[in-house]
């Protein structure tokens, strides 16, 4: 006896049979339970999802000998005779073979003759929209108006060909994709009948293989069984489809959370053994990073599409929203960089190493040398406090300092760094005014005046010009928020003034005035990060052993030149390597920075305009909207 492919032997005989298209077929029952049968229906869907077996079954229900009914006997003369493909009154008709306006002719010239056998002479059209333009219009008339022995049953995988004179005259039902789900149902029935022994996770990949048809299951699922010598295998399935298991998936994620490089080059090389398809590993990557996403969002939303929804909701605990997008991301453009990378296994471990290396959270590695010069120069110039002056020279802090003047004048008096916008806004008359600065004896640093100087009050009117022509009340005191370095701060500086005397003898301030040097370019960058000191005519630069790596001879000469052009041509330059401290241009001008937003984010918060319109129009303030005029740059 011959053998008889799955797909053929398994192919649904009753309505009861079919797996899924719920809402075709409770439509097409409930039309033959009440004989509500239209001339004309359409069925479309990708391949293998049941049109012409719905198509077949619809033909016995019209046709069987017990009557119209959407339950047939499957016994009688007529029913027997469409399970086997011979009955006279089905004419099942290729259109992809029969396109010709000839071939459609002689189909309307037949229709005219009444059945033969049964109660309907049924047409099934199979790719109708292979039909020419000419086709279809001999064809029209007759399927808007038919005999009434007569039904047509048209089935396609392209509706979109079909002239839209066609579909009106037609009843319309899409098959729906089949789910993996109803997939894996359908093969552990048929397997079970069959007695063939499976592996579940091998029906996970058929059932994906398939992408959304039964008849394509079905065949894998034929190829499948001879592959594997009538056993199906999870490794075997795996082999012949040229993919990697699910199971690899799952291993290589868990390499990714726990941040296990070896592991996860050692996945790689494994995989690689079997020659996948990269490309498909990404998709499903991507596949598993969007479900567990939603399963962060929407707690319970996973589904059980490829059989792992626990691992998915594992996940989904495990890592963070940003873990799980960066791995989304990643994937996405990696599966892009495949097309143009010299070989596909170096993109795909591109990819992944790029999602254990940027994950959000995880703990930085010593980068390499030329990335850790600014990384680190950067962390440097961050302020920190220094407990032993911090004793004497601690500050109130923020909030206190506003209500402070109004208790004790004294703080008011303390010597206040000028913010460099004052500098820049200073009265000539000012200028004129100021005493010569005594770098070695004096008990101030030579940038902050008395209180009575005339830049005091430059310095008080500075606040106004940071936030777009806000006024401020005379009583509140923005300027010296701006002037106040945040934290413990400003004690480390004037210490660091007065122990390291950076001030030159004509006043010269190394983190303040810096930029008067004018060193441009890559030069100028790596002296920012420095700290300076006086050595007679040398003048010492104190850099980070990161930054310090980065300087060349080409870099010296021009900080060189610029300082013999500031202090004169007797002048030398020493590099040393330590640690700087936060007494360099860099952190300085991060420190004006901050007070400066710091300020107009006070102007605006005290401003009685602003006030005004917030409790009149129940407004708010957008503080991180806020954003400090740079006056240097009017």
């Amino acid at each position: 006896m011959s053998y008889q492919v799955l797909a053929r032997k398994w192919r649904p005989r009753t309505f009861e049979d079919m797996v899924g298209q719920e809402h075709v077929l409770q439509a097409l029952v409930h039309a033959l339970e009440h004989q509500r049968l239209h001339h004309a229906y359409l069925f479309t869907g990708t391949r293998g999802v049941g049109k012409t077996t719905i198509g077949r079954l619809l033909a016995r229900c019209l046709n069987c000998e017990t009557g119209i009914t959407a339950n047939p006997c499957g016994k009688c003369g007529s029913c027997q005779e469409i399970l086997e493909g011979r009955f006279v009154d089905l004419i099942e008709i290729d259109a992809a073979s029969r396109t010709g306006v000839d071939d459609m002719r002689e189909l309307t010239d037949n229709v005219q003759y009444a059945p033969s056998r049964g109660r309907y002479k049924v047409y099934l059209i199979d790719e109708v929209h292979m039909l020419t333009n000419q086709s279809f219009n001999a064809f029209l008339k007759t399927l808007e108006e038919p005999p009434e022995h007569v039904k047509f049953l048209l089935a396609t995988t392209d509706p979109q060909k079909l002239p839209v004179t066609v579909l009106s005259r037609c009843l319309q039902f899409n098959l729906k994709r089949m789910t993996p789900e109803h997939i894996v149902g359908h093969l552990k029935h048929v397997l079970t009948e069959e007695q063939i022994p499976f592996e579940e996770p091998a029906l996970w990949l058929l059932a994906r293989a398939a992408d959304g048809s039964m008849r394509d299951a079905l065949s894998l699922t034929d190829q499948a069984i001879a592959f594997g010598n009538q056993n199906l295998a999870a490794s075997d399935v795996s082999n012949m489809l040229g993919t990697i298991d699910q199971r690899d998936i799952e291993r290589i994620v868990a390499t990714l959370v726990e941040r296990d490089g070896p592991g996860l080059l050692a996945e790689i090389s494994r995989i690689s053994d079997f020659a996948p398809d990269y490309a498909v590993i990404l998709a499903d990557l991507l596949s598993l990073f969007h479900r567990v996403t939603m399963e962060q969002v929407v707690p319970g939303s996973a589904d059980n599409a490829l059989g792992d929804a626990a691992q998915v909701q594992s996940l989904a605990k495990q890592l963070s929203a940003e873990d799980a997008q960066l791995f989304y991301q990643a994937a996405l453009m990696g599966r892009k960089d495949l097309a143009v990378t010299p070989d596909a296994r170096m993109g795909f471990e591109m990819t992944l190493l790029r999602m254990l290396a940027f994950r959000p959270g995880a703990d930085r590695r010593e980068p390499p040398t030329i990335a850790s010069g600014g990384n680190e120069g950067q962390a440097r110039a961050e302020p920190e406090p220094d407990p032993a002056p911090a004793q004497s020279h601690q500050p109130a802090p923020v909030a206190e300092q506003a209500s402070a003047p109004a208790q004790n004048p004294e703080p008011v008096e303390e010597p206040r760094p000028i913010p460099e916008s004052a500098q820049a806004h200073r009265p000539a008359e000012a200028d004129s005014a100021e005493p010569e600065p005594e770098p070695p004896m004096m008990d101030a640093p030579p940038w902050d005046p008395d209180p009575g100087d005339p830049a005091l009050s430059a310095e008080v009117e500075e606040p106004e010009t940071l936030v777009s022509n806000i006024a401020l009340e005379p009583t509140e005191p923005p300027v010296f928020e701006e002037a106040q370095p945040q934290g413990p701060v400003e004690p480390e500086v004037e210490s660091v003034v007065e122990n390291q005397e950076p001030v030159t003898a004509d006043g010269f301030v190394w983190e303040r005035d810096f930029r008067q040097l004018e060193i441009t370019g890559m030069p100028g960058n790596l002296a920012s990060y420095s700290a300076m000191a006086m050595d007679g005519q040398t003048v010492v630069l104190t850099l980070d052993e990161g930054h310090a790596r980065l300087l060349n001879a080409r870099h010296e000469e021009k900080i060189l030149a610029a300082l013999r052009s500031r202090f004169g041509d007797a002048t030398s330059l020493r590099i040393e390597q330590g640690e700087p401290g936060l007494h360099t241009p860099a952190a300085w001008e991060e420190r004006q920075r901050a007070a400066r937003q710091k300020a107009a984010e006070q102007a605006i918060r005290q401003d009685p305009v602003v006030k005004s319109i917030v409790e009149r129009f129940e407004g708010r303030v957008v503080e991180e909207s806020i954003r400090p005029i740079e006056t240097g740059r009017r």
